[in-house]
């Protein structure tokens, strides 16, 4: 098997971490082991995305004056920074990029805004071409006093973008036009009080929602585009700790869910049937603390524990989705990993 290259992505001095920015490590598909190939310094390197056909990354910097920067990571797992633009709005926290490859979105958690950016036929980004700012507030007066853009979601097409709110509870909806506006805003008002972090549309109306306050995995319908309706709510922790979860990714056959809890310290995997609420196939302790992002890439899970200074690969089992440790890396506060797409390198 020819060995994977990973990208995690760290908070910074500027962030209140020890990482570097983006760390590329290099896994040996035989031994299953890592190591690491090289460091970007890249401030703030919270969330990344790929471009869908050309060999161009895109890394927010989650700093009060945002930035998004663009690299390549070349064959021998180097990267290199291509541009660095300023987002337009304080701590961004998500990037989305469309299926065409012509405009990247980001969600700013601090201003409580998106934004769109155009790319260029290189896969650049040349300027924003949008900004829309949210309104509002929860219930909760320290997490909810104001609008908090967690992440921007695009149907497949990637004409609909989604914007969950933390701060209203709220998914903001916006008919993404050719030339990068973002018009016709729809709001789906969600359970006061949960927190909405992240949302990942499934087959036909289904879609699942991570309630990062309340430490649910929701479940919704979207009878028609950017409509939502609230069909089961899902504790994803039994554990007594205070949950605020982080992150929810289906495996590639839709069979499981996997979804990550910070103070429990945990990963939940959810049997997932179209035709009936989630259930919880086993809590599995991470042992590793702050398990802020992760990704599923075949049969294997790689975790990023923030606190713990720590990567962590796991085995799925792909009869009973049930994880197993296969390795430990050491990055300083890891909060995103992904792997690099073939087509980039």
């Amino acid at each position: 098997m020819a060995d994977r290259l990973l990208c995690v992505g760290s908070y910074t001095s500027e962030t209140g971490g020890t990482g570097p920015g983006l760390t590329v490590l290099r896994e040996d598909r035989t031994s299953g082991t890592t190591t690491t190939v090289a460091e970007l310094e890249t401030p703030g390197c919270s969330w990344l995305a790929w471009h869908p056909r050309l060999p161009v990354g895109y890394a927010v910097n989650e700093l009060a004056t945002g930035g998004i920067t663009a690299f390549t990571v070349n064959a021998d797992g180097t990267p290199r920074v291509l541009a660095v633009l300023e987002s337009g709005g304080a701590l961004p926290c998500h990037l989305a990029v469309t299926p065409d490859g012509r405009h990247a979105l980001a969600a700013h958690y601090g201003s409580g805004s998106a934004a769109v950016f155009a790319l260029d036929e290189r896969g650049l980004p040349t300027g924003r071409t949008d900004l829309v700012e949210l309104t509002g507030s929860g219930p909760d007066p320290e997490r909810q006093e104001a609008p908090h853009a967690h992440m921007v979601t695009l149907n497949a097409a990637g004409t609909l973008a989604s914007v969950l709110d933390l701060g209203s509870d709220t998914v903001w909806s916006y008919r993404l036009t050719p030339d990068g506006r973002l018009t016709d805003r729809v709001a789906a008002r969600l359970p006061a009080g949960c927190g909405p972090r992240q949302l990942v549309r499934a087959a036909g109306d289904r879609a699942y929602l991570v309630a990062e306050l309340s430490g649910e995995l929701v479940t919704l319908r979207e009878p028609t585009p950017g409509h939502f309706e609230v069909v089961h709510r899902t504790r994803a922790s039994a554990r007594p700790e205070e949950n605020l979860s982080a992150q929810f990714t289906p495996a590639p056959d839709g069979r499981f869910g996997y979804f990550s809890n910070r103070g429990p310290d945990t990963l939940t995997v959810f049997a997932l049937d179209d035709s009936a609420a989630p259930t919880v196939v086993t809590e599995y302790p991470l042992g590793a603390a702050w398990p802020r992002h992760f990704t599923v890439h075949g049969d294997r899970l790689y975790a990023a524990s923030q606190f713990d200074d720590v990567l962590v690969t796991l085995d799925l089992d792909q009869e009973t989705g049930v994880p197993t440790e296969a390795h430990r890396h050491p990055v300083n506060s890891p909060v995103f990993v992904s792997v690099v797409p073939t087509s980039t390198v």
